[in-house]
């Protein structure tokens, strides 16, 4: 009897112990960390740049720590990289980032090239020192009419590309861009992690849309400039 209890316990054990390792491998596999011991590092890292007391939830399936700051303002941890998301900050860079964008598309406005009116940004924080700053541009559709060759599309994609990043008071880590003229429609997602972007950084990481996955309004916009 005492020896059936036994196995009794330890197939019990091996029941609850088996499936709790594998899901334990699971999330440090996924995000490589566990998240209740990464729970302790985000509120820390997060409570010393605020100045107050923070308490975070684990994000699945961002695999970041989230809180509100001030204001209801979204405050972000991300372990991987230690680096930090303040909203609030982020709302005031991204402020900043668009008058000089405004002044960029002012000084190099060409008839035939239609800019969005707008960027987004995504400025991450180094949560070890926080004066360094990763941010990833978002640049929605460039449109160009010019009479361009083919051959010449992906070097136009990097000179506008290279020469909005120098023209922005921002460390540019990442950009994701559309581009479109007569030959097609480019998408450039290039990111250098926390190294600011090169020129030579980007070529490789333009590709364009085939034929049949182009959207609507491109066709429109491509169809009245051919014509």
């Amino acid at each position: 009897m005492r020896k059936l209890m036994k196995m009794k316990q330890f197939w019990i054990a091996a029941a609850i112990g088996i499936p709790l390792v594998i899901c334990i491998f699971f999330m440090y596999t996924l995000a490589g960390y566990i998240p209740v011991v990464g729970k302790y590092v985000a509120d820390a890292k997060l409570s010393l740049y605020s100045g107050e007391t923070i308490s975070t939830r684990y994000e699945f399936p961002t695999s970041r720590y989230v809180a509100s700051g001030g204001g209801g303002k979204l405050l972000q941890y991300n372990l991987r990289n230690n680096t930090i998301f303040d909203e609030a900050y982020n709302d005031a860079i991204s402020n900043q980032i668009n008058r000089q964008y405004l002044s960029f598309i002012a000084e190099s406005a060409i008839d035939t090239v239609d800019y969005p009116g707008m960027v987004s940004i995504w400025a991450n924080i180094d949560a070890g020192d926080t004066s360094k700053i990763y941010a990833k541009i978002y640049v929605l559709s460039v449109y160009d009419g010019r009479n361009i060759a083919a051959q010449d599309s992906e070097r136009q994609i990097c000179e506008f590309a290279s020469q909005l990043i120098e023209s922005l008071d921002v460390n540019c880590t990442s950009i994701q861009m559309a581009y479109a003229n007569k030959w097609g429609l480019f998408e450039l997602i290039c990111d250098s992690g926390k190294k600011p972007l090169a020129y030579h950084d980007l070529a490789k990481h333009i590709r364009k849309f085939n034929e049949e996955d182009l959207p609507l309004d491109y066709i429109e916009w491509r169809n009245a400039l051919l014509t």
